[in-house]
Formats: structure tokens, sequence, C-alpha cells
């Protein structure tokens, strides 16, 4: 359930070339989730529905009749991407064969297919992906853990039909899994589907981001991994000033990475005194990533430059 004030939101819209076309946090009353915004169901309408809880939504594979939402987008982009934070609860580990996807894009056919899979080693889960299949085609290479909230993104080429999958990722680059090349289909609704597997987990997800763009739907939620969750960009936004302080750290070693809305790296640089000479930057969109001590852990702030 993230907040973002609704001015903040129309600027973003208005600068970011259409890219984001669903920005979701499921901030409703507790109850069915259809019904709100414009989710409808396509499968199984009112029975075992789809929950809205604290302003998260939960889903629970399981016997019988259950409820599959979408919820529509329009976009004259061949390449569309979703993010969404995803936490997974069960009494054990996954096991079994039957392991039904729980989200997905759709217009004439279901693509970009993500389910919930057996771990291989000491872990809970892992997270496969199927371009067009039901079973997944590609799995991620480490276990996951119960509880812990991950960022997934993937993304679905309209041309070449194939799929893509990332975990917490900063950039498009990082570490993915890939989905066969399938018969392409245009797109045009984003999907959650509930079903009976062999071990009936449950899954939450806030914070649904659809887009044309890597950066908009991967990086507008903050992992739960991530360090620093108290730190600020001051002055944000940022009207002629050409110093940027980062609120909140503390004498340490500190880099900072700024990207553009398109991915593109455009300021790398150490931290001196918690100011930051930003001069450079024209007017738009920024993702700045702070890293502490040489940590494998980072934090994403968001930067408007007017």
């Amino acid at each position: 359930m993230r907040k973002i004030t609704f001015l903040v939101f129309l600027f973003i819209t208005s600068l970011s070339f259409g890219q984001i076309l669903i920005d979701e946090d499921f901030d409703y009353p507790n109850g069915s989730l259809v019904g709100n915004g414009t989710w409808a169901s396509h499968s199984g309408a009112g029975t075992n529905a789809i929950q809205v809880s604290s302003g998260e939504i939960s889903m629970l594979h399981g016997s019988g009749v259950r409820e599959d939402v979408n919820i529509p987008f329009t976009s004259t982009s061949t390449v569309k991407y979703a993010g969404f934070d995803i936490t997974v609860t069960n009494g054990a580990a996954i096991s079994g064969t039957d392991n039904e996807y729980f989200a997905h894009f759709n217009s004439t056919g279901f693509r970009a297919r993500i389910d919930v899979v057996p771990p291989t080693g000491a872990g809970d889960f892992r997270i496969g992906i199927a371009s067009n299949s039901s079973t997944a085609e590609a799995t991620w290479a480490t276990d996951l853990t119960f509880g812990v909230t991950y960022r997934i993104v993937v993304r679905y080429d309209e041309t070449s039909g194939q799929s893509q999958l990332w975990i917490d990722p900063s950039l498009e680059s990082d570490t993915s899994i890939l989905g066969s090349a399938t018969s392409p289909t245009a797109v045009t609704s984003f999907c959650f589907r509930q079903s009976n597997s062999s071990s009936d987990e449950t899954i939450t997800v806030d914070n649904l981001i659809v887009s044309e763009n890597f950066m908009s739907s991967s990086t507008l939620s903050t992992p739960q991994n991530n360090i620093g969750k108290d730190f600020s960009l001051y002055p944000n936004p940022l009207n002629g000033a050409t110093s940027l302080t980062i609120q909140g750290l503390t004498n340490r070693n500190t880099s900072v990475v700024i990207y553009d809305m398109l991915g593109k790296e455009v300021v790398n640089t150490t931290v001196t005194n918690n100011t930051l000479n930003v001069s450079s930057l024209n007017a738009g969109i920024y993702l700045v990533k702070i890293l502490e001590d040489n940590s494998s852990k980072s934090t994403i702030k968001k930067l408007i430059v007017r």
C-alpha cells in the first residue's frame, strides 16, 4: 500500500510519455477486489473472491471454483512490463508437480504466466515463468523464503512472443530468466488467478505497476530487503537548485547513481557531506540509487527536477 500524492502522480504521468499504464496500490476497503477501480472478474465471479486486506490483495489456491480477475489498459507499445510486490506463505515448503500460475498478461490468450514452484535446496519456494505454457519454462535460480516480500518484474514482447522475469532488480541488465518464444499476441490487461495447486499456498500482492518502461515497473516500490528507508532527498522536487541533500545518512562512504526513466545512468559519484551536485540534470524524473559502505543492498528514491 504505497502512498503517492495525487499531484506527484499527475506530474509523473505527464513526463513519462505514457509509460505508466496502471498504478495500483490496492488502497480499498477490506473485502472483494472486484468492484473497486476497473477490476473485473473473468472466471468464477464472486466465488472464493480475491480479497483486499489492509491495502493488499490475498489469493489462496484451493479446491473448487475460485475467482480470477483482470484490470485493462491501453497501449501502443509492443513491449509491456508489470511489477508487483509478492509475499508467499504456506505451512510447509512448496512441493508436488501441480504448480499453478497466479499472474499473467491477457488478451486472446494468457501470456507471461508466473507461478510458484518447489525449491531445489533448503528454501521454501521458487518463481517460474512461461511465455504461454501453463508449466514454467524457466525457474529462478535461487530458493526464496516464506514471509519475505520480493519485487517481481515481468516483461512481455508482443513481437517475439517471449516473456522475461526479474526478482528485486535495479536495472534491466540484472539477472533474469526467459520463457520460450511463442506465438505473439497483443495484450490488453493484467490478471491475477487462483486455482488448485499441489500446495495451495497463499499469495499476497501489493503495488502493481504496469508500464511500457522497465524502470517504472521495477523501482516505484522499495523491496523489503532494501536499507535506509528513512532516507529522503531535499529539495524534492528540485526547482532550480543545483545541490541535492540526502537526509538520513551517517558518516559513511555513500555511492550514488542516478538514472533517467529510460534506465540510462546520468550520475555516478560519491556523496560528500551528504550533498550531491545535480547541476547537470535536465527537467524530468530520475531514480536515485543510494549505496552505503559498499553494501550489496541499496535504497532507490524518486527525484523530480523542474
